[in-house]
């Protein structure tokens, strides 16, 4: 009898036997897992309902999305005198360029902000009034402080931290007199694209942080970048889900770190620095609304 050969065949069953034994203990777990994870979702939303909040449609899709790299510039120090029919200069730190119109821009008749007024800024930012304006787009309108963003596109994403925007400043005649403009510059793309949570897990995981009162309106959440880090020669951003919350009284706004997951406390510039008084301010916009950049 071949005992060599017996022993080979047994070594291999007994191989495959832990195999096979180990893909069903993982598949058993799995399983459980998304079961559990499935009615955690369910009971989530289920909370959220009984505490009247509303909640947006989804898009619940999974991206995938790389960071991005900004290089340190002084592209607005450099280019700023150029503009015409506005009276300008640089801050202190030399990244903010701060513009007084020398002719008011008038948007529509309209006591609202509406899509027309939107048009108006697109040609005034595509016509060589603001520098590099072709690489911003429209962001959001804030009511309480009437300004209007439009925030710089990388990637086919907005940097959406105050750190490469556009703020138009409108008076009560609803007239366009003043901006001030920051620019992280030319981006490139960092290393592999990473798997993002959805839109509807970043605001799952704002209300277990108990980040959501009671009786408010969750709009839809905007992908975007923010600046996860700022050194003398570089910056980076990572993606994050910015997310308005409408209550009765005003909006705030919540960022998710959109691949770890984690609520982002971090400070950004949510006005501008005549607002700001040059000063870092939570992510906490009071009194702010969006309107889609598609114009719906």
């Amino acid at each position: 009898m071949d005992f060599r050969r017996i022993e080979i065949i047994f070594v291999i069953t007994f191989i495959a036997l832990n195999i096979f034994l180990l893909t069903t203990y993982l598949d058993k777990n799995y399983n459980n897992f998304s079961s559990e994870n499935s009615n955690t979702k369910v009971n989530i939303a289920d909370e959220m309902a009984k505490s009247n909040i509303e909640l947006p449609t989804f898009q619940n899709e999974i991206n995938k999305v790389p960071y991005v790299q900004a290089d340190a510039n002084d592209l607005l120090l450099k280019n700023y005198s150029k503009l015409n029919n506005q009276r300008g200069s640089i801050g202190e730190n030399g990244f903010v360029y701060k513009s007084t119109l020398s002719e008011p821009l008038q948007l529509t008749e309209e006591k609202e902000f509406v899509a027309k007024d939107i048009d108006k800024l697109i040609a005034f930012i595509e016509s060589n009034q603001v520098l590099f304006g072709k690489e911003y787009q429209f962001f959001r309108y804030i009511t309480k402080s009437q300004q209007v963003v439009f925030t710089q596109i990388a990637n086919n994403i907005p940097i959406a931290d105050g750190t490469s925007e556009v703020v138009f400043q409108l008076d009560n005649s609803k007239r366009v007199i003043s901006y001030e403009q920051s620019y992280a510059g030319p981006v490139t793309v960092q290393g592999e694209s990473r798997v993002l949570i959805t839109d509807k897990n970043a605001v799952d995981i704002l209300y277990q942080n108990n980040e959501l009162s009671a009786d408010t309106i969750i709009k839809k959440p905007t992908l975007s970048y923010y600046r996860t880090l700022n050194l003398e020669e570089l910056s980076m951003y990572a993606p994050a889900w910015f997310i308005e919350i409408e209550s009765s009284t005003d909006t705030q706004v919540k960022r998710v770190d959109a691949i770890s997951g984690t609520v982002l406390k971090v400070q950004t510039l949510e006005q501008p620095q005549s607002v700001t008084k040059s000063r870092l301010k939570p992510p906490a916009e009071q009194d702010s609304a969006t309107l889609s950049s598609n114009r719906e």
